[in-house]
């Protein structure tokens, strides 16, 4: 339905900023398909549609508390390896709680730290798989805002500059000043990812 109302806003012609003429304008999807006007391959590639990137950060990441306490586990646990590795002194007139207590008593914090840590990590799991995949549906909304601002560009082949004409995203939208060919892949993807610019929003899954 959003696809429909915005094809009825998408004008039949447009007027190019720079001449103020529109004999020579077209739809940037056109324009590349036209092969009664081929474009140069150097403008044909800046005007192609913005290739579906990867996310910054999809994984689930990990609980920072979490590997807090394994890194004091894992320092302990090196510091006592490094104390056993030197030796045993002599503790022959030592009784054997004394010895089991020098031998293995780190590990009385580090088990509780390592299983802590699990316990963290555990607990804030399916917040931590909520935060990722909330960012990841932001990511999906901003590639498709990315081709909805493509689809709506305009190319004037006289000026050879890309613009959107008033009421290419809606009746109140209104008309952008001329952008160069070689600013247009920056202009896109940098309007998809500002929210205040008024393109609308992706309203089911692609």
């Amino acid at each position: 339905m959003q696809s429909q109302n915005q094809e009825q806003y998408r004008p039949m012609n447009a007027e190019c900023p720079r001449c103020a003429k529109s004999d020579r304008t077209v739809g940037v999807p056109h324009a590349l398909t036209d092969t009664g006007h081929p474009l140069g391959a150097a403008e044909r590639g800046l005007l192609l549609p913005p290739p579906p990137q990867a996310p910054a950060a999809t994984a689930v990441e990990r609980s920072k508390p979490a590997l807090g306490l394994y890194a004091v586990a894992g320092v302990i646990t090196a510091l006592w390896l490094m104390n056993v590795s030197r030796g045993v002194p002599d503790l022959e007139d030592a009784d054997t709680a004394y010895v089991m207590g020098y031998l293995l008593g780190p590990l009385i914090l580090i088990v509780p730290l390592a299983l802590a840590g699990l316990i963290v990590q555990l607990a804030t799991k399916r917040r931590r798989v909520r935060v990722a995949e909330d960012g990841a549906r932001a990511w999906d909304a901003i590639q498709e805002r990315c081709h909805r601002i493509w689809q709506a560009a305009w190319l004037c082949r006289r000026c050879r500059v890309t613009f959107f004409p008033k009421g290419a995203f809606g009746p109140h939208f209104p008309a952008t000043p001329a952008i160069a060919v070689a600013q247009f892949p920056k202009w896109v993807t940098t309007t998809a990812a500002d929210r205040a610019f008024d393109v609308p929003e992706p309203t089911g899954p692609r």
